[in-house]
């Protein structure tokens, strides 16, 4: 490794990237913590010059977030703060959800190492300890992410990489979703039914996997159900 007289050199990609990362971070801190009205124009001078940074990590998180659609970008103005999904937006996205995540995690059984039922033991771990973080950002970051990784994991361990790119096509709007209803949906459900997937995995049992997928997200689709905090006409469940 090359070193310089300060100590280990970073290397410049890597670099850029941790920042970009920092600045997505900063960026969902004001968007959720702040409260930021729909329509809201963001700056990208703005908020470079807010968080002491150059406009590309600005721009790159910037665009992260509009895979997400909690942004939006609009020609010759800019970015904006996007409305919150509708109930018909999260009908939609589970709807995907249930089509697509069942059928990486049968693939994914079928060729399980003991290395991905290692990270998922470990992600669920982290999603336990962290589901009562708090009303902030920074509170149920650690949340956020861990369960973020934990179906990545499994989209990764799939093979599949026409699969992985679905799922990544619908992964930044499961970030938002997860984002809007931490507080009211994070609990001991959901770290019970992702152990009901890692032990499906862990036996090698495609269908019991793809199965238990299918009720974790059915799960999500109850809960979300009983939630008055999206836009528009809420369906009434049977």
């Amino acid at each position: 490794m090359n070193a310089t007289a300060s100590g280990p050199e970073v290397h410049p990609m890597r670099n850029r990237k941790m920042l970009a990362d920092h600045v997505f971070e900063a960026i969902l801190t004001l968007l959720l913590d702040d409260g930021i009205p729909t329509g809201s124009a963001l700056s990208i001078d703005g908020l470079a010059k807010r968080f002491d940074v150059s406009s590309t990590p600005v721009r790159e998180a910037l665009a992260r977030l509009e895979a997400t659609g909690m942004i939006r970008r609009e020609a010759l103005r800019g970015y904006k703060v996007a409305p919150a999904p509708t109930s018909s937006d999260i009908d939609a996205l589970l709807a995907t959800r249930q089509v697509l995540e069942p059928a990486i995690t049968f693939l994914a059984s079928q060729i399980a190492s003991p290395e991905l039922v290692v990270d998922l033991e470990k992600f669920n771990r982290e999603l336990d300890t962290s589901r009562l973080g708090g009303e902030t950002f920074s509170g149920y970051r650690s949340y956020w992410k861990a369960d973020e990784l934990f179906h990545r994991r499994i989209a990764e361990g799939a093979g599949n990489e026409f699969l992985l790119r679905a799922y990544n096509s619908v992964e930044g709007h499961i970030q938002r979703f997860r984002l809007l209803v931490h507080n009211d949906m994070s609990g001991a459900h959901t770290v019970k039914e992702h152990q009901a997937i890692i032990n499906a995995l862990r036996a090698n049992d495609a269908a019991g996997a793809r199965d238990a997928m299918s009720e974790h997200i059915d799960g999500i689709k109850l809960r979300s159900a009983k939630l008055a905090i999206f836009s528009g006409p809420q369906r009434t469940e049977p």
